[in-house]
């Protein structure tokens, strides 16, 4: 080891003399006195910083190499520990993104498609029993594709499963949890009340509607119907009740495949190429779309309207572009997929249920489902908010979620 205090003696030393020779030359040149000020202070940090080595040396510093100093092994040690722990859902490349895309895209869009139009539709409309059971299951089946066309396109593209949304991170994001799982079923059960309030003659408190159906299947199976219509409504109410709670859990497969496919694939994605707002509105379009096979068969909003099949995927495409933008603001306010996941599965489960309340079983276009334009004001109404924060405050496509 060398010994640094002689050293520090010379050069203290060297920069005082210099220190004079400047103040001298400053005098005698007339320079101004705010530059001569200047030197002299330059000169006495540099006696300063030269003594701050010196000492730190004799205190047993082994090299004068900052890379190896307490300070830097410091800093290292606090951005190692200061690094995100979690993070936006999706991948930051963009040089593949466009490729990503078109990969998800034409899978879900093409499987789907083809499957619900050269098998689904033949027997959905063959009017056998059992045909259209199996129909019915497919149309069930077919809500995994977009799971499945973002799990095909991330393996084709190397990019695993890095920030696809599986944190359950609860405890940072407690309201947004909270209302993925009962926000949706309030929103329907209000929408329902407004339908009502404007269609008060079409309420049906007996549910006389549903207790004939449901009369004719318990006799059809056990030869007799036991069950008096009273019992058949509090059952029904009863069973409505527990849905409020376990409603997030009942459809949560096939709200999965739609969600990690359009919410935690496909939303960033386009987020990183359109921005925030955007992406939310074309994300919930294409999701709408998608379902335009299925809207022509008459699986949704049946054959008996105006327009047909074409207003009903115009229909449906604005639906899914509110529902869509609730769903994405969760997923991209949340870095996770389980709030919209449990906010589709509750909107399935809940969405039919006031429609049991009407005489003659409501309007898909109207009320009391939350597809109708009246029963939907409250979900449009949270849309339009979601749409405003997001635009007044964006999660930054490379946001990290300590």
């Amino acid at each position: 080891m060398t010994d640094m205090s002689g050293n520090s003696a010379e050069q203290e030393k060297e920069v005082t003399v210099q220190t004079e020779e400047t103040e001298r030359a400053g005098k005698e040149s007339g320079e101004d006195t705010a530059a001569q000020t200047e030197e002299v202070e330059d000169a006495r940090e540099e006696n300063a910083a030269t003594q701050t080595e010196g000492a730190a040396g004799a205190a047993g510093e082994s090299t004068a190499s900052n890379s190896g100093s307490g300070i830097e092994i410091a800093d290292r040690f606090k951005q190692n520990n200061s690094r995100p722990r979690r993070e936006l859902v999706g991948v930051d490349n963009k040089q593949v993104e466009t490729k990503r895309l078109v990969i998800f895209l034409a899978l879900c869009f093409g499987v789907a498609w083809v499957v619900e139009l050269f098998a689904v539709t033949p027997l959905y409309k063959s009017n056998d029993v059992e045909a259209v059971k199996e129909a019915v299951d497919m149309i069930s089946q077919m809500m995994f594709t977009p799971a499945i066309a973002a799990l095909v396109a991330r393996l084709l593209t190397r990019e695993g499963l890095v920030k696809s949304g599986f944190q359950l991170n609860f405890g940072e994001c407690k309201f947004l949890f909270l209302f993925g799982w009962f926000g949706m079923t309030f929103l329907t059960f209000l929408g329902a009340v407004i339908y009502f309030l404007v269609y008060r003659n079409n309420f049906d408190p007996n549910m006389t509607e549903y207790v004939a159906s449901y009369s004719a299947a318990m006799t059809d199976v056990y030869a007799e119907n036991t069950s008096t219509p009273v019992e058949i409504v509090a059952a029904f109410k009863t069973d409505l009740l527990l849905k409020i709670f376990s409603a997030p859990l009942l459809d949560i497969i096939n709200a999965f495949g739609v969600e990690w496919g359009f919410r935690a694939y496909l939303v960033p994605k386009l987020y990183r190429k359109l921005g925030a707002v955007p992406s939310m509105v074309l994300g919930g379009f294409i999701s709408g779309l998608w379902y335009a096979p299925l809207v022509a068969l008459g699986y949704y909003y049946g054959t008996g309207y105006g327009g047909f099949p074409v207003t009903g995927i115009i229909a449906m495409c604005i639906f899914g572009t509110v529902t869509g933008i609730i769903s994405s603001y969760l997923c991209l306010r949340t870095g996770s997929i389980f709030p919209s996941v449990f906010a589709a599965s509750s909107l399935n489960v809940m969405m039919s249920q006031a429609a049991l309340f009407t005489f003659d079983g409501g309007n898909f276009f109207v009320g009391p489902a939350p597809t109708g334009i009246i029963a939907g004001i409250p979900l449009i109404m949270v849309a339009v908010i979601f749409v405003v924060d997001m635009a007044r405050n964006p999660v930054k496509p490379s946001e990290s979620r300590k």
